[in-house]
């Protein structure tokens, strides 16, 4: 599925950069305050329906802990743009948690707008 033009420019209007990668993989960045060059991939299956779960249950298995300690290892901890506090990479990551949950809000409410418009003719 090809995402509408409509929905990415929502999408980049959330300061997120949106990059088709292969076939139906799609691959969405954004910039946390600290700096970092956050970003995921998700497959965008046959229907906005399936992909805004798709964003969900990327989500669900996102694990901020798991993910700060990533940054915490020799190529972080206060280099390459990661923050040296341990507290500081962990919020960090916690921030980059929310993008997720910015971008499933942005494709439900586009969603409930495809709806109502089709609930209005």
């Amino acid at each position: 599925m090809k995402l509408n033009s409509e929905l990415i420019v929502l999408i980049e209007a959330a300061s997120f950069s949106i990059t088709h990668e292969d076939g139906n993989v799609w691959y969405f960045g954004k910039y946390s305050s600290a700096g970092q060059d956050f970003g995921f991939s998700i497959v965008s299956e046959d229907t906005l329906e399936q992909f805004a779960n798709n964003v969900r249950s990327y989500y669900e298995d996102f694990d901020v802990s798991e993910e700060a300690y990533i940054w915490l290892d020799s190529s972080g901890h206060g280099k390459n743009g990661a923050p040296y506090e341990m507290v500081d990479v962990y919020k960090d990551m916690e921030e980059c948690a929310e993008y997720i949950t910015e971008l499933y809000t942005i494709v439900m409410n586009y969603i409930g707008s495809q709806e109502d418009e089709t609930d209005d003719e």
